[in-house]
């Protein structure tokens, strides 16, 4: 029965959903297409054209294009979609309106690998430590369900314990810090979020671990409709709530981690879009997974393209700029009648 009703609900109003998913997809597009235009220097059309289908390694504009510009929208809009994925699984799992990757330590578990690479190995190359970014977002986040997701109603300890475990980390990234200041200065750029050092090297080293992520959490979003209406509902309805919640901690830890290892922290789009996506998306998870995914790589191409385009006098790391859209719109879906509700 549980299977029919969420068959039914994933298929009803499929016109309505499909034109809102269009218009998304469009406007990542467009954004997707600005910004590899725009920039400190302009590239028109018909040099972005000629680039992408017939490069001459002897032209400044395809250079630009292909070794900077490209690279960076690339990893702008994985970054963007995964992070609004995990963020909508982050808030579903934890039934938290406000859960972000911060909340089961992945950023500070991140940094921490980061950080403790730099200093004990000497590398300085994002393409070098990413694989140590992963790995301490992956421990940070185990060692938070190992410490509050065994409750049977665990949402509260979860939190805690991501609270803690953060607290925790960051307070062991200062003290590192301290006594390297090479490492302070690699950490002091990484760690505001940007897609400065994204190659395309970094993308396809990173990508079998996205595509894992996005499976299982899709895969998640079946069962995760049932966890919504409580544990017991859900186990009445035949979930296996333990294995839904590895499973789901999974896919979290595999997009937040991979994010952050490739761009650093970004702030507020895996918190915000969820949210933006149910105001054109209905509570089906599987539907709000792909509009988050759409709108948050949308906001995060817009969030670079402004945060490059000199409007604030220099160069600003996307992270910088995410946070200053997503203030504003955190508050605003705040004081919103929808979320008020939540």
């Amino acid at each position: 029965m549980a299977a029919d009703s969420s068959s039914v609900a994933f298929s009803g109003h499929r016109p309505h959903r499909l034109m809102w998913l269009g218009i998304g997809i469009l406007a990542m597009l467009i954004s997707a297409l600005l910004s590899l235009r725009l920039g400190v220097r302009l590239i028109g059309w018909a040099d972005i054209g000629r680039a992408l289908f017939s490069f001459d390694p002897d032209t400044a504009d395809h250079i630009v294009l292909w070794q900077i510009r490209l690279p960076r929208m690339v990893g702008a809009l994985l970054c963007g979609g995964c992070l609004g994925v995990a963020g909508a699984l982050m808030q579903a799992l934890t039934r938290n309106p406000l859960a972000d990757p911060g909340l089961l330590g992945v950023n500070a578990g991140a940094a921490l690998g980061v950080v403790i690479c730099t200093i004990a190995l000497g590398l300085t190359d994002p393409a070098q430590f990413i694989w140590a970014a992963l790995a301490g977002a992956a421990i940070a986040a185990a060692l938070v369900f190992a410490l509050g997701g065994n409750a049977p109603s665990g949402t509260g300890r979860l939190i805690l314990a991501g609270a803690a475990v953060s607290a925790l980390f960051y307070a062991l990234i200062r003290g590192l810090l301290l006594v390297s200041r090479s490492s302070l200065e690699v950490y002091r750029v990484w760690v505001l979020g940007g897609f400065d050092n994204v190659t395309f090297y970094m993308v396809a080293t990173l990508m079998p671990f996205l595509i894992v992520g996005l499976v299982l959490a899709f895969a998640a979003g079946f069962s995760l409709n049932a966890l919504q209406l409580g544990e017991s509902t859900a186990q009445s309805l035949g979930v296996r709530v333990g294995f839904l919640q590895l499973l789901t901690g999974a896919a979290i830890v595999l997009l937040c981690g991979t994010t952050v290892a490739m761009a650093g922290p970004i702030a507020f789009i895996g918190l915000i879009v969820p949210h933006l996506a149910r105001v054109t998306a209905p509570t089906d998870m599987r539907w709000l997974s792909i509009y988050s995914a759409v709108y948050g790589a949308t906001l995060m191409a817009l969030a670079d393209l402004i945060a490059r385009s000199g409007m604030f006098g220099s160069n600003m790391q996307a992270g910088v700029m995410s946070a200053i859209i997503g203030g504003p719109v955190l508050i605003w879906l705040v004081r919103s009648k929808g979320v008020r509700k939540l």
